[in-house]
């Protein structure tokens, strides 16, 4: 695994956080191999810190039998190995919302920032690029209000930015972070974006619908025994 500094290519798919009001909505032999020595990074911060230990227990979570990687070896046969071959890049930061739009019929709608994103069926050595301000590492940001036409009004607060049921800053959300990105890598899910749709959440939910056991034991993982 390699951290990148240049940006690789747009990516349309992201993991996001997309609620109503009235309903929320929905990544010691195994310590080597989840450290790769060709791992280079001339410098390090706290982000990449958190990514290193979300990348080594989803690829310890991969490397074993379980329901979640017998889901994503149907898409591919080597689902750890693809994922191994990954690499990241934590993109520049900006100024980010939680968007809320007023709907009259079902109450108010918000839209999270973008987690990760990565191409289609880029298979392996493909670039997550990963969005500083998202729920990768971050648990809540201000709330801009739009108009109905999409147009800036005025900042109202702040809101708990969520990967599925998971909050944001998490183990649970950042695995789920980057297995959501592999089912697109492998086209294990299909293609969504950064868009108001609900695509992203609902292929989140099928994520956790296959690997929700696993996600909440290897958030635990530490480099040992996942009981421990």
């Amino acid at each position: 695994m390699f951290f990148v500094r240049s940006l690789k290519g747009s990516a349309a798919t992201a993991v996001m956080g997309m609620v109503f009001l009235a309903a929320p909505a929905r990544s010691q032999d195994l310590v080597r191999r989840a450290q790769p020595a060709h791992l280079t990074l001339k410098t390090r911060d706290k982000r990449e810190d958190i990514l290193l230990r979300a990348r080594g227990q989803v690829l310890a979570l991969l490397q074993q039998d379980n329901g979640c990687s017998a889901w994503f070896h149907e898409a591919d046969t080597d689902p750890a190995g693809v994922f191994q071959s990954l690499q990241f890049e934590i993109d520049k930061e900006k100024l980010a919302y939680v968007f809320r739009i007023a709907d009259g019929r079902e109450g108010d709608r918000y839209k999270h920032p973008w987690a990760a994103r990565a191409w289609q069926w880029g298979g392996r050595n493909s670039t997550v690029h990963l969005n500083p301000e998202g729920p990768f590492f971050n648990s809540s940001l201000p709330i801009m209000q739009l108009s109905s036409s999409g147009a800036l009004i005025r900042p109202d607060g702040f809101r708990v930015l969520t990967v599925g049921p998971y909050r944001g800053n998490t183990g649970e959300a950042r695995i789920t972070t980057l297995l959501h990105e592999l089912g697109h890598i492998t086209a294990r899910i299909p293609e969504d974006n950064d868009s108001w749709d609900g695509k992203s959440s609902r292929n989140t939910e099928e994520v956790l619908r296959h690997c929700r056991t696993e996600i909440q034991e290897y958030a635990k993982w530490n480099g040992g025994s996942v009981n421990e």
